[in-house]
């Protein structure tokens, strides 16, 4: 339809000379504010150069085609391809062929196809895409980069490096003015010393730190991490892990809720739940605070510490201290567990008390020292300082120096007894079997006939061989100026039925597990 203006002629009025002035200053002021605010809120793509310009009216209306070294720029954005078309209705460009956008000083965007918009300031850039910001280089085929934010990012797989490390994903985000991706689905990091496998993960590529957000494995020659939150300082090699957090080598694993870990001089801390597993010595260390060292190899633990060996496959070896260390001896070959202060030990057949402890793995010696306490079925066992020793995990023989005392309750009020200088005690079957008494030697014994006490047995010598038999004394052999009396029950004196030095330590007997924490 065509507007008629004659129709509507009449109704016009035209200003007077006097206020003529006036309307073109106000008409003026008005073309130029709205001038101000369309170059303001949208400035125009420049053209800069074009080996040939042309409008392409197949194109749409008011729409050029630059063909060669084209040129452009756009708000402090600068941009180079082959060819492109410019929409300036919209203030869109298409750009083909060698596509370069560079944005300061650092920026620089390559690609095969753009489609630029200058009012969202949003490139997308499609095939062949190269993102380079100093140090880092990003390439995929799908990039979306916001001139505006200076954020981009890519849904189709991108491959990032920066220095040593090689980064892929299938979807990323690049903060350029904080220099940090964040990446998303099958990340993958390379590094000449390990690769990392994580779901989602934040990488700074001026601090080269990269932060985990779900399952992430760390597998070097060395070593496996698992964690499913932590970081990681790839310049320092410096890292801290966190959720199901386990280190692994080749015989040991180490867990905790919290692991920090310094690649370099092979040193690890734990916080939390902590458990150290040796897969050679069948051995388990735990406690809440944990310090590791990988060569040579030692550890410590403290805060509730317990030290578990695997015996067979119904007992197990239970020990409590205030700290556990383990370190190797001096042929770096075996291991030496320390345990340090109020030490309670249990397994099925063998508990204990004592201040602190040594187990040596070269000779498969428990030595307890400070007043130990031993318990092996119904004997109690006592001395200044205790030797087990064990084969395969058993015990077969054990010495105690020093005070040597053995006691094992026949009924509520008798007690047989032994004591010496140094005694030797051998095991059959976790079972002690025969003792050997040796220097001032002392026992009292309650024999029995159809299970009846019919009185005590006292002897002396400086020498004794006992035997044992179903747990109970069988059978003294006296050597060296013996010197004994049995005494009927009806003439027992109660005064004279313990030795010297006998305390019964009934209440400091671990029965189960958790008793070496009480």
């Amino acid at each position: 339809m065509v507007y008629s203006f004659k129709k509507h002629f009449h109704k016009v009025s035209f200003p007077t000379d006097r206020s003529l002035s006036g309307f073109l200053f106000l008409f003026v002021f008005l073309f130029a504010f709205t001038g101000s605010v369309t170059a303001q809120g949208k400035k125009r793509i420049e053209i800069l150069n074009a080996n040939s310009l042309k409008y392409d009216r197949n194109l749409g209306n008011n729409v050029r085609r630059l063909l060669g070294d084209v040129r452009m720029e756009h708000d402090g954005a600068y941009l180079n391809c082959d060819s492109a078309h410019l929409y300036q209705n919209t203030n869109r460009v298409e750009a083909f062929g060698h596509i370069y956008i560079k944005q300061g000083d650092t920026l620089h965007l390559y690609g095969d196809y753009l489609n630029y918009s200058g009012i969202t300031k949003l490139a997308e850039l499609r095939n062949n895409v190269k993102l380079i910001d100093k140090e880092t280089v990003l390439t995929t085929n799908i990039l979306d980069f916001d001139l505006n934010k200076n954020l981009g990012y890519y849904k189709d797989t991108g491959r990032i490096v920066n220095g040593e490390n090689h980064l892929t994903s299938i979807n990323g985000t690049y903060y350029s003015q904080s220099k940090i991706f964040y990446f998303q689905d099958s990340v993958v990091v390379i590094n000449p010393d390990y690769i990392i496998y994580s779901d989602t993960m934040k990488y700074n590529t001026i601090t080269k730190v990269t932060t985990f957000f779900g399952p992430t494995e760390i597998i070097s020659d060395s070593n496996y991490i698992y964690c499913e939150s932590g970081w990681y300082d790839t310049e320092n090699d410096l890292s801290r892990f966190s959720g199901n957090a386990f280190l692994s080598n080749e015989n040991q694993t180490i867990k905790g809720d919290s692991l920090f870990y310094d690649r370099n001089n092979g040193l690890g801390e734990a916080y939390s739940n902590v458990s150290l597993y040796d897969s050679a010595q069948k051995i388990i260390l735990k406690g809440n605070l944990g310090y590791f060292q990988e060569n040579p190899e030692k550890s410590m633990l403290t805060d509730s510490a317990l030290f578990i060996q695997i015996l067979d496959e119904e007992d197990s070896l239970f020990l409590h201290a205030d700290t556990l260390r383990s370190k190797l001896d001096s042929t770096k070959k075996h291991k030496i567990l320390n345990a340090y202060y109020h030490v309670k030990m249990y397994a099925k057949d063998l508990q204990g008390i004592c201040d602190s402890l040594s187990y040596s793995f070269a000779d498969s010696v428990i030595r307890f020292y400070d007043s130990p306490c031993l318990w092996a079925d119904e004997n109690q066992l006592t001395s200044d300082y205790t030797e087990l020793h064990t084969r395969n995990r058993k015990p077969y023989r054990i010495e105690m120096y020093g005070s040597a005392f053995i006691i094992s309750k026949e009924d509520s009020l008798y007690f047989n007894q032994i004591k010496g200088k140094n005694m030797t005690g051998y095991f059959r079957d976790n079972e002690i079997y025969k003792i050997n008494v040796m220097g001032n030697g002392q026992t009292i014994y309650f024999p029995k006939d159809d299970g009846k006490i019919v009185g005590v047995n006292q002897a002396e010598s400086s020498n004794i061989v006992l035997f044992i038999k179903d747990k109970k004394i069988n059978r003294i052999k006296l050597i060296n100026q013996p010197d004994g009396i049995l005494t009927p029950e009806d003439k027992m004196q109660q005064n004279n039925l313990k030795l010297e030095g006998f305390i019964w330590h009934e209440q400091l007997r671990p029965l189960k597990v958790a008793d070496i924490f009480r």
